[in-house]
């Protein structure tokens, strides 16, 4: 069986071919992606690059609204930010909170949080499903409060 002889001129001729189609298909990849990335800046979808993950957005609010919030599976694992003095403990991670409004739990795992000052607790609301357990805010952040 013989093979074919092939010139040299064919196969610069066939390597300049598929140099042009690489070529051709790097512009087209470059057009998409422009295209692609315009559209979302044009209709506001733009991605955000962050290096640390982002802060949560925290609402300040009472407890009394956070109380109002049991059993409504809408409102779990929203961030709230809350003023007020801690009255008490139980154990070694469980806090008592009140604002004027009422009184709820802190879950405060990785802070020890003072007993009477006033401070600003940030944390995630945990419901009480099914009326079982307490509604509860596990404590994210915690800092004194500013007098004025």
């Amino acid at each position: 069986m013989s093979h074919p002889v092939v010139s040299s001129s064919k196969i610069f001729l066939l390597s300049c071919f598929e140099k042009h189609r690489r070529l051709c298909r790097l512009i087209h990849m470059k057009k998409l992606l422009s295209a692609f990335f315009s559209f979302f800046v044009l209709f506001g979808f733009v991605p955000t690059i962050a290096s640390a993950a982002p802060n949560p957005p925290y609402h300040l609010t009472t407890v009394s609204w956070v109380v109002a919030t049991r059993d409504n599976l809408n409102k779990d694992d929203r961030y709230v930010t809350l003023i007020g003095h801690v009255t008490g403990r139980s154990g070694d991670e469980t806090y008592f909170f009140t604002d004027g409004t009422g009184t709820i739990r802190l879950d405060s795992e990785n802070f020890r949080l003072p007993v009477g000052p006033k401070i600003v607790v940030g944390g995630r609301i945990d419901q009480a499903y099914l009326g079982f357990g307490h509604v509860e805010i596990d404590v994210r952040r915690w800092h004194y409060a500013r007098t004025p």
